[in-house]
C-alpha cells in the first residue's frame, strides 16, 4: 500500500501539529516543576512572553517562574488544552492552546505577588496566544500574549489528611525532588 500526496502532505501536517502540541506540554511541566534545562526549549532565545503582570523577553519570565518556586509550599499546576493552530505559513503558525492554572501561595513576601497575608490558593484560566516559529526543524515560540479569561482566590486550607495522602514521594514538588525525576520507576 502507498499512500497518495494528499495523504503524505496530511501525515506532514500532523506531523507539525504534534510537534507545536509537544512544545506546549514541555511548558506545562517545565513552569510547574521550575525545570530550567527543559524551560531553554520553549521559546526561541529573542522570544518574548507577555504574561500581563510581565511583559518582557521570555528568558525573564522563566526566571521568575523559578525565583517564585523556591519550597515545596508553592505548589503550581497548569492543565494545558490542545493547541488550536488558527493558522500556519511555511515557517509561522498562529496557535491558540487554552489553560487552567492554580497555585498555592505560602504567607509572606512574594517576588511576583507581594506581600501575601495568608496562605492562599489561586486560579486563574485562559489561553496563550502564540506565534511559534520553526527553524532546522524546530518548533518553537517566537512571541506569547497570555489572554486571562478568568481568575479567583481564596484562603488555602491544605487537605493531605483528609485524603490520607502521607508526605514524601506522594506530593508533588519542584525538580529535582518531585517523583517523575527518580531515575527508579
Amino acid at each position: 500500500m502507498s499512500l497518495t500526496d494528499a495523504e503524505l502532505v496530511e501525515i506532514r501536517n500532523l506531523l507539525e501539529v504534534h510537534a507545536i502540541q509537544e512544545v506546549m506540554l514541555r511548558y506545562g511541566r517545565a513552569v510547574d516543576r521550575a525545570d530550567a534545562a527543559l524551560m531553554a526549549t520553549i521559546f526561541w532565545p529573542e522570544g518574548t512572553d507577555n504574561h500581563g503582570m510581565y511583559d518582557g523577553d521570555a528568558a525573564g519570565f522563566f526566571e521568575r517562574a523559578i525565583n517564585a518556586r523556591d519550597d515545596a509550599g508553592r505548589a503550581r499546576h497548569h492543565h494545558i488544552g490542545v493547541p488550536r493552530i488558527l493558522s500556519r505559513d511555511g515557517g509561522r503558525a498562529k496557535v491558540e492552546t487554552s489553560f487552567v492554572f492554580v497555585g498555592v501561595y505560602g504567607a509572606g513576601q512574594n517576588d511576583n505577588l507581594g506581600l501575601i497575608e495568608q496562605d492562599t490558593i489561586g486560579f486563574n484560566s485562559g489561553r496563550y496566544r502564540d506565534l511559534f516559529e520553526k527553524r532546522e526543524g524546530t518548533w518553537k515560540v517566537l512571541r506569547r500574549l497570555t489572554v486571562y479569561d478568568w481568575s479567583a482566590s481564596s484562603a488555602y486550607e491544605p487537605a493531605w489528611d483528609f485524603f490520607n495522602i502521607p508526605e514524601g514521594i506522594n506530593r508533588g514538588a519542584i525538580e529535582p525532588r518531585d517523583a517523575t525525576y527518580d531515575a527508579e520507576w
